[in-house]
């Protein structure tokens, strides 16, 4: 019976991250996407899954129970830059066959960069230019003199 409930309660963060999954899928077209994050020690790579909701690119992380999206990308203020391969070590530690996007926001001047299959990437930057009209005529920072 103990042996039971140890099974049991071992397996408990699995299920939940799979009910997770099934969840944010649920509520849209889910895909793989990892992003960078800077920290003290350089700039690092967190897994995780990405969805189009409305005008946002949500970004949530894949070892996590939660349910908000950890970075919101507005549609409005968000600037494709440039794309590469992954490079070194970044080709071990991403997703098989991924593309890097480096991505600006129009407001605040921060870059980031997702990693995502290449279909995916052409689906973010097909996004990003069908914005409303208008929406692209936010001043940036290469804008200012």
């Amino acid at each position: 019976m103990v042996t039971v409930i140890v099974i049991a309660v071992a397996m408990l963060p699995f299920v939940l991250l799979y009910l997770r999954r099934r969840w944010l899928t649920g509520q849209g077209g889910l895909f793989d996407c990892a992003y960078q994050v800077d920290s003290d020690q350089g700039a690092a790579w967190v897994l995780g899954v990405a969805r189009y909701r409305r005008e946002q690119l949500e970004w949530f992380r894949a070892f996590s129970l939660s349910l908000r999206p950890k970075v919101v990308f507005q549609r409005v203020t968000t600037m494709y830059v440039h794309q590469r391969v992954p490079q070194g070590l970044e080709a071990i530690a991403l997703f098989e066959g991924s593309v890097i996007v480096t991505l600006r926001d129009r407001v605040t001047g921060t870059t980031c960069a997702l990693s995502m299959a290449s279909d995916e990437a052409l689906a973010l930057m097909s996004w990003l230019e069908s914005a409303p009209p208008g929406s692209h005529y936010l001043p940036s920072s290469a804008d200012s003199p």
